[in-house]
Parts: C-alpha cells; sequence; structure tokens
C-alpha cells in the first residue's frame, strides 16, 4: 500500500506530494488534461521491472520547467521507503535507495510489490505493431516469471552485439576468431531467446485459461504467433533449428539491419470467439472490452497465488465505455480491493462525476 507519493522535478511536477494517510485503496486522480494526472501514474510505475508504463527514458523525465537536471520519486509503504531518480549530475546515471540507504536496485521492493497498468494508449494495441502486443504480455510475465526481464534485456544486447558484428565485417565466416564470437553469441541468442518465447507462450494459455466466463465479457482465444513459437518450439531439437536458421539468416540480418527471425519478430494473437475474428477487427468498445477481460482475468487467477501487494494503474480507462461497462469496471475494482487488503487501485479521468460509483471507498486527488 503506498501510503505517501512525492515527486521532485518529474516531468511537469516540480514538487509534487500525495498523502494516503488513511490507506485509501482507491485513489482516482481528476483535472483537465495537461495537469500531470498520466505522469503521477507513470512515475509509480517506474518502480516495476519495465521502464514504466511510457517506457521512456531515464533523461526524459527531467521537468523542463526548472534548471533541475535530476528527477526522483519517493514512495513510502508500511515496509519502508523507497527512492528512484537520476541525476545528469552523476554522469547520467540511475540512483535508487531503500531507507535513504543507496542500493544497486529496487528488488527490495519488487520482492513485496508488482505492478500492472492499462492507459488510454492500450486501447490501441491490437491495431499498432506487434511490439506494443509483445510488452503488453511481457508486463504480466513480469509479474510471474522473476527472471523475464532480465532475459530480454540480455536477448537485446545480444542481438544488437551480432548485428554490429555482421555489419563490421563482410565475410564473417573467413576468419575463426570471429566465428567463434558470433557462434557464442548466437547461442546466447537462443538461450535467452527460446526462454522468452515459452514463458510469453505459457502466459498466452494463462490467460485464456483463467478468463472471465460470466457472460459479462466477450470470450477469446489467445496465443503467441511467429516461426519461432510454431514451427520451432514444437520440435525437439528447437535449439538446433533455432541456430542454424540465425546461421542460414546471417547475410540476411546483415542486410537488413535487423534479427529476422527470434522473440522479437512474435506476436500476441488474440481472437473474439463469439464472432470469430481476430481482436483488431472488433470495434473499438469491443477492444476495450476484450482488454479488460484479459486485465481482469489475470488480476483475479494471480491473486490467489501471489501475496504480494498488487498496484493497479489505469489512466484515463472509462473512455469508449458505456454506461453499463463503466460500472462494470467500478464493480471489479469494489471487488478486488474488498477482498483483498493487498490491493490498491489508482485511477485517472478528467471529470470527476463519472467516478462517483467509488466515492465511498475513493480518495480523490486533483494534482
Amino acid at each position: 500500500m503506498i501510503r505517501r507519493i512525492q515527486l521532485n522535478n518529474f516531468r511537469n511536477h516540480k514538487k509534487l506530494c500525495i498523502d494516503n494517510t488513511e490507506s485509501n485503496q482507491v485513489l482516482v486522480l481528476y483535472g483537465e488534461n495537461g495537469i500531470g494526472k498520466t505522469n503521477i501514474l507513470e512515475a509509480i510505475s517506474v518502480f516495476s521491472v519495465a521502464n514504466g508504463l511510457r517506457h521512456a527514458k531515464a533523461e526524459d523525465m527531467v521537468c523542463r520547467l526548472t534548471d533541475h537536471k535530476n528527477w526522483y520519486i519517493q514512495i513510502e509503504t508500511d515496509e519502508g521507503e523507497y527512492t528512484s531518480g537520476y541525476s545528469c549530475e552523476l554522469h547520467k546515471k540511475r540512483i535508487y535507495k531503500v531507507n535513504d540507504k543507496n542500493t544497486k536496485n529496487l528488488n527490495d521492493f519488487r520482492q513485496g510489490h508488482y505492478i500492472l497498468w492499462m492507459t488510454y494508449e492500450t486501447d490501441r494495441i491490437f491495431m499498432q505493431p506487434p511490439a506494443y502486443r509483445r510488452e503488453f504480455i511481457d508486463m504480466f510475465c513480469n509479474a510471474v516469471y522473476s527472471d523475464h526481464m532480465a532475459n530480454i534485456r540480455n536477448y537485446e544486447k545480444c542481438t544488437k552485439e551480432r548485428l554490429q558484428i555482421l555489419k563490421r565485417y563482410d565475410d564473417v565466416i573467413r576468419s575463426s576468431d570471429i566465428e567463434r564470437w558470433i557462434e557464442i553469441i548466437e547461442t546466447k541468442i537462443v538461450n535467452y531467446g527460446i526462454k522468452i518465447a515459452e514463458s510469453r507462450s505459457r502466459m498466452a494459455s494463462i490467460l485464456e485459461q483463467c478468463q472471465i466466463k460470466n457472460g459479462e465479457f466477450p470470450k477469446f482465444k489467445s496465443q503467441m504467433v511467429g516461426k519461432l513459437e510454431m514451427q520451432i518450439l514444437t520440435q525437439s531439437n528447437c535449439e538446433e533449428l533455432y541456430k542454424c536458421e540465425l546461421i542460414n539468416r546471417r547475410q540476411k540480418d546483415k542486410l537488413s539491419g535487423l534479427t529476422t527471425l527470434g522473440a522479437n519478430r512474435s506476436d500476441w494473437q488474440v481472437l473474439q470467439i463469439e464472432k470469430g475474428i481476430e481482436a483488431d477487427k472488433c470495434s473499438a468498445g469491443e477492444q476495450k472490452m476484450l482488454l479488460l477481460c484479459v486485465f481482469f482475468s489475470f488480476i483475479l487467477h494471480n491473486l490467489k497465488n501471489d501475496t504480494r501487494d498488487l498496484i493497479i494503474l489505469l489512466d484515463d480507462v472509462i473512455t469508449h465505455l458505456d454506461d453499463n461497462h463503466r460500472n462494470l469496471l467500478f464493480r471489479y475494482i469494489r471487488e478486488f480491493v474488498t477482498r483483498h487488503n493487498n490491493v490498491s487501485v489508482w485511477l485517472s479521468g478528467t471529470n470527476k462525476e463519472l467516478f462517483n460509483e467509488l466515492k465511498d471507498i475513493a480518495m480523490f486527488v486533483r494534482p
């Protein structure tokens, strides 16, 4: 439970403090566009294992309204005080603290908390390139598989190194040293790529199996698609096949400057069962309901197995929802917080009155 959050020089907030001394499990940020509601939710999200809900670079989060070249966010919970920050003065270095003591990361926070979010941009992920859908399912994977984000970062590092080698040398296989070098890199890519693909495929299956089936949400099928998942991982010698494909694609990848096979080419596919169509063919409202079903289904499933505190961030999610579906959203939020004292929900929106269904359990804040 977040009892207090303080922002300094973060985005458009020179200094902002929100006290939740009464331990409200639901907080509603309201007010006109541009006052920094999303920025507050982003500030909370940077404490997750990912890079926050905007996937922004640390230097891009510095407040442009001051001459300061640093920012920091401080969160106080029942377990302690956690700080995440950035300083240009310290060689563009990220700063982490637990109870005012410097640490290398915020693993202490993540051992007791996990963060999930939906934003206004999430509504369009079925219309966006596959990377957006991978990021969405990776959010769930990060909550369940402790090594998932590390595998992604290591995979990305290795694929970049491989492309640099391919770009730098005209004929990789003529040099035995370079050949050994690239073989080592490709072996690592295979190792990390398979782990990532397997985690995503398991999660896609979990989402389908645990979906809410009470008739309030559309039924869906969920799977990861791509050559790695559908043609290579299904084989007993998948590591060997994967590595051979990387070798055969060296020239192609060199010319394109892309890794043309792997976890970076996969896609999360959702099918609306009743209509028998893929999610991108559904209306905006139907896509929103599919996403809410996926989101809530995962939460209800994970709360049975995960005792950590869950922080849910919902940024302007009531857009495209009619009155009935908005009330359905609020009913599930009420269910989460009344049945589970380790769940807190932060929402944002322009119109305070639209959140009246939650006024008896929510703390309202205008930044």
